[in-house]
């Protein structure tokens, strides 16, 4: 007796066992677990460490500090290991190098390496860097949880105020478990203020040093520490500092004729908010559920809320919620409101909540269609298959540390038409043999199948796993975003393998009905094939009894994949990276002239604002004017959190739920474009920001303008404007900018050295009653017990007395002992100390002020950045940069940009630059990770195809069947590029004047991998079943023809299945274009598969003598039977 194979025995152990109804029952409550405690987040985190070193340099100018300071810097710093990219700017007086690693470098590791190369090299430093910060950024600062604190009556609490209750809130919340960092934004803080009058300094002869002494030296309180004084320890301190307003007027200054002369006698002093540098405030519309009458204008101040990194942002979000609905019951006065601006844990929620509903639908959905064409048993059979599956596969999400979000369950909802393959293949194999051998036990009936499918079956699971591998190694800021696909769909079809081995024998088992007939039956009704197969049988022999018709319906085939091929190059197929997600909201940007004052900005923010309530779909609008509004990983990546300058202001746009909305958040921004266009002017610019589904970038359209060594940074900057002018001009391009900083006035109070000599006055004195005057300068801490917050005391003068240079000049300033000396008989001694105004030793004089210089790795650039209305990056590229000439050159625009193919770009809008400037595409844009991300994909994809080749070759020994089973993949083209231009055709692509086209992304090539191992899994068993019928016996034309027809139903089944499942990912606006390309790329496959490969493997291998039999028999072909 033969020795049973290992397949057998194990099947045999698994039915006479109740080892799988115990994995069942494990997968169901691993499975349920996981989903409870696995942390959940709407997108996949992209970890991209990045530091920002802040460097002061007093004294130079832009040019001299990228000189002295940050090219010096620069080569330091970019000889950390894991440093992908170096930027600077470079101003007058300070420098910015900011460090961005490469993606999932440690940020531990990041900061150290950073820290150390700094400290260990501080001799190199020079010595005109005067200060020197390290500041480190990551997506674990970004806060999940923003809430506005707003004042329904300013009167009875303004701003000043609510930031106060904003402090002590955020004291309650960082006590939270798992909150990270928790950030006041806006309002004004408490500070002592002292607005010094000149006129009572003058008339008392004082200066502001002596002012500065005064509070110095008076607001001191030393420990002395213990004593021991008559057998007993005290403690000894001496001194006292300012604990109240008098103690603070009261402090003495000068004595003149005995008289003292207090602080309150040549000064104004407040307590109270701060002088405003900054405004926020919110505004509703009547969108809003809770105040849609028409609140506007009211003071905001923000609080952000971040999770430590592992952290689920859910559990976080729910906790900080709950602490607050406590506060604003027992702490918040009934007028102040919170208004939730942002809640990723809520969305995060959402985003998991939806997609597991959509998952359990889809699962019902395809077990329906399963038993409409097996029956209900078998259905049940392949149903219960999908949540072993789906359990253990998230308990594997759990124990290797990735979450539950997005990209995990539409990786879940991909793999489903991948895992229910095994199970169906499986079940019919099963019912085949009950019908083919009826008079077989079921015991018997059920190894025999499932042992007849193992070769096919484990290769078909390795060529899925090899398509998918290889999407772990794409590199940049899209590889932790794709992850999750990487890992769950070849986990997930590994566990139906092992499912269709383990568990479906024992269900088919359990709950298939097997009805024993006589052996004399079985040769005439169970074997009969259906007529779907009689069908297949009659249309299949047209090409193969006739060789030039084969061949024919192969050229055929071939030709629809070049037409469907070069749609994409002809653009009628748009390639995109990602496409726009559908988010609750936007954000506006506005950069007014840098010489605009805050009052200006915050004029053209309400301009701005009063637009923006006009769209219905807006609720509120969250105003921030002169200081950053907290940032999201977008901002991260763009530094939005130096958007802290007078003529910079952000607008958080809050949109009404997506589910309450008909309108994309996408739509909804082009609009604004549209609404916003009037307030662009030449040195005014208003951006309207979206949140990117996946890794964000500089702008979607970047150049960026180099030059060689030689080349001034002026050069670069005026053709950094030719290419920005260049831009502006074609179509649908919107927002184009550079980063270009113009220099504001600049006056500079140059000292008279010789005049100030003879008063014994130092420039150090000058510079610092001018800052005083000017900024206002911080002399102390006025210390109270309950405060949350230091309150600085700052010194200053009142905005009405500084309105003026020549307010600042009347200031007075204290000659220095010793410096000015009177000889007499007896020697020299010290002459009295000059007070003398400012006016007299000096003069402002207006100079050329120095704008900002860029570098990148090293080298200047400029940027100009733009954005995109309807069409894609790639298309634009090609077209401008068609239209670059050598020399400048006239020519006609054409305008009708759709007429253009990537064969004719250009549009004739002819433009040039220098010949040693450089203007690169592909550099910090959109452009340059499409390139990235489908070169990943098309190097992963060819991987993939040469190890399935392997695979097979190894399998089969055989290339030409190896070549035959793959020939399935290229015919995947033929349904997803024309699908997409279908599309396209079809409902009103505008919106707001721009196109609105459906994209090829990259989730469409995730799609078409997935394909390759779907098709390649038809064939694969397509063809084992021609060899195994060939070895019975049969015909090579009644193999091919057999197989086809055998196999017909289980690839249609497959096929239907996996468009049933893929049909809710249509619904996800980042997504969609996975399931379009799954969708049309299953239909024409699965057709193709089952013509073309019966049709290359019967002209490969058929014989002549076979060939010539067939030719005898095509006028009287044997009926198909099954064998």
């Amino acid at each position: 007796m033969a020795k049973a194979s290992f397949v057998r025995k194990l099947l045999s152990t698994m039915l006479n066992s109740k080892i799988p109804l115990y994995l069942l029952i494990t997968s169901l409550l691993l499975g349920l677990a996981a989903l409870n405690v696995t942390p959940r987040e709407e997108e996949p985190q992209i970890v991209v460490p990045m530091i920002d070193v802040m460097v002061q340099a007093q004294g130079l100018d832009a040019r001299q500090v990228e000189r002295l300071v940050t090219t010096p810097l620069e080569k330091l710093l970019s000889q950390i290991q894991g440093v992908e990219h170096v930027y600077s700017a470079t101003s007058n007086n300070q420098a910015i190098v900011t460090l961005r690693f490469f993606v999932g470098e440690s940020r531990q590791t990041s900061l150290f390496n950073t820290y150390n190369k700094l400290y260990s090299n501080q001799d190199k430093i020079p010595s005109v860097v005067s200060n020197w910060m390290v500041s480190p950024n990551e997506v674990d600062d970004i806060a999940i949880v923003m809430l506005g604190l707003w004042s329904e009556n300013p009167e009875l609490t303004d701003d000043y105020q609510l930031k106060r209750l904003a402090q002590e809130v955020s004291i309650a919340l960082k006590s939270l478990e798992n909150t990270s960092e928790v950030n006041v934004i806006g309002g004004r803080s408490r500070q002592v203020e002292i607005f010094l009058d000149p006129e009572q300094l003058a008339a008392r002869q004082i200066s502001v040093q002596e002012i500065i002494d005064g509070l110095r030296v008076s607001n001191q309180l030393q420990d002395h520490g213990i004593v021991r004084l008559n057998n007993q320890s005290i403690v000894i301190e001496s001194g006292d500092v300012f604990r109240s307003l008098a103690d603070i007027k009261q402090t003495p200054i000068k004595v003149i004729n005995g008289a003292i002369v207090q602080l309150q006698d040549v000064a104004i002093i407040t307590d109270g908010p701060q002088e405003a540098d900054h405004y926020s405030t919110i505004d509703f519309t009547p969108s809003h559920e809770q105040f849609g009458d028409g609140v506007s204008d009211h003071p905001l101040v923000t609080i952000s809320v971040a999770k430590q990194p592992g952290t689920n942002a859910v559990t976080v979000a729910n906790q900080v919620h709950e602490l607050v609905d406590q506060i604003k019951d027992n702490i918040l006065p009934d007028h102040v409101h919170v208004e939730t601006l942002r809640d990723y844990g809520q969305t995060a929620n959402e985003k998991v909540n939806n997609l597991t509903s959509s998952l359990v639908f889809a699962v019902i959905t395809v077990v329906i269609f399963i038993g409409v064409f097996l029956g209900w048993r078998a259905a049940l059979v392949v149903g219960l298959a999908v949540p072993v599956c789906y359990g253990f596969t998230l308990a594997f999400d759990f124990a290797f540390g990735y979450t539950i979000n997005r990209v995990t369950l539409f990786a879940l909802i991909l793999s489903l038409g991948l895992l229910v393959d095994d199970p169906i293949t499986g079940v019919d194999n099963i019912s085949r043999y009950m019908k083919k051998y009826p008079q077989r036990s079921l015991f018997d009936n059920i190894i025999g199948a499932i042992e007849e499918i193992k070769t096919p079956l484990l290769l078909s699971t390795l060529t899925i796993i090899l398509a998918f591998i290889p999407l772990a190694f794409i590199t940049g800021m899209m590889g932790p975003y794709m992850a999750p696909m990487a890992f769950n769909v070849p986990v997930s079809v590994i566990l139906s393998t092992l499912v269709a081995f383990l568990i479906t024998p024992w269900l088919a088992q359990a709950l298939l009905k097997h009805n024993p007939e006589p052996a004399a039956d079985a040769d005439t009704s169970a074997n009969q094939p259906s007529r779907f197969e009689q069908a297949y049988y009659r249309f299949m022999s047209r090409f193969i009894d006739n060789k030039a018709n084969g061949k024919r319906a192969l050229w055929l085939v071939f030709g629809l994949f070049i037409i469907a091929a070069m749609l994409p190059t002809l653009r009628l197929v748009p390639l995109k990276l990602l496409p726009f997600d559908n988010k609750n909201e936007l954000q506006i940007l506005i950069e007014m002239p840098e010489s605009a004052s805050l009052e200006q900005t915050r004029a053209m923010a309400r301009d701005v604002m009063n637009i923006v309530k006009t769209v219905p779909e807006i609720k509120g609008v969250a105003s921030y004017v002169g200081i950053s509004s907290p940032i999201d990983f977008n901002g991260m990546v763009r530094q939005y959190y130096m958007r802290n300058q007078p003529y910079q202001a952000d607008l958080r746009l809050l949109l009404i739920d997506k589910t309450e909305r008909v309108h994309y958040s996408h739509d909804i921004l082009l609009r604004l474009r549209e609404l916003l266009a009037p307030l662009q002017a030449k040195d005014t610019h208003i951006k309207v920001v979206e949140v990117p589904p996946g890794p964000p970038v500089l702008s979607t359209l970047v150049a960026e303008v180099y030059g060689d060594q030689y080349t001034q940074y002026h050069e670069l900057q005026s053709a950094a404007r030719t290419v920005a002018t260049r831009l502006s001009r074609e179509p649908h391009v919107v927002e184009v900018d550079t980063n270009e900083i113009a220099p504001v006035e600049k006056y500079r109070f140059v000292v008279d050295k010789a005049k100030a000599a003879l008063s014994g006055v130092a420039t150090a004195d000058v510079n610092q009653t001018i800052n005083v005057a000017t900024q206002g300068m911080a002399v102390g801490v006025f210390q109270q017990e309950d405060e949350a917050a230091e309150i600085p005391l700052v010194l200053k003068m009142a905005q009405s007395e500084r309105a003026q240079l020549s307010d600042i000049e009347r200031f007075l300033v204290k000659g220095r002992p010793g410096i000015v000396a009177a000889q007499s008989e007896l020697g020299f001694s010290d002459s009295p100390q000059a007070v003398v105004s400012i006016a007299e030793i000096g003069e402002f004089n207006q100079l050329p002020q120095q704008g900002t210089i860029f570098h990148k790795n090293l080298k200047p650039v400029v940027y100009v950045n733009a954005e995109i209305s309807g069409r894609t990056p790639p298309e634009i590229i090609a077209d401008v940069s068609a239209d670059k000439a050598l020399e400048p050159k006239q020519g006609e625009p054409n305008l009708d940009w759709q007429a253009r193919t990537f064969f004719t770009s250009g549009g004739g809008d002819y433009w040039s630059v220098p010949e040693h400037i450089n203007v690169v595409f592909s550099g910090e844009g959109e452009w340059d990770i499409t390139i990235s991300v489908f070169r990943d994909m098309g190097l992963a994809f060819m991987f993939a195809l040469v190890g399935i080749y392997f695979v097979l070759r190894i399998q089969t020994q055989s290339m030409a069947l190896s070549l035959i089973i793959m020939s399935s993949i290229p015919l995947t083209i033929i349904g997803i590029m024309p699908g997409f231009w279908l599309l396209n055709q079809f409902g009103v692509r505008e919106i707001a004047g721009a196109p609105e086209p459906v994209l090829f992304t990259a989730t469409a090539m995730i799609g078409m991998i997935a394909l390759a191992g779907i098709v390649v899994r038809n064939s694969l068993i397509l063809v084992e079943f021609i060899t195994q019928a060939r070895s019975e016996g049969l015909t090579i034309k009644e193999s091919v023809l057999q197989a086809g027809a055998v196999r017909m139903r289980p690839v249609l089944l497959t096929a239907g299945t996996t468009l049933l499942g893929n049909i809710v990912i249509t619904l996800d606006p980042v997504f969609s274009g996975l399931a379009i390309a799954i969708i049309f790329g299953i239909i024409a496959s699965t057709l193709f598969t089952l013509i073309v490969v019966p049709i290359v493997y019967y002209l490969v291998f058929v014989t002549p003598e076979e060939e010539q039999s067939n030719l005898d028999n095509t006028n009287s072909p044997q009926p198909l039977t099954q064998a």
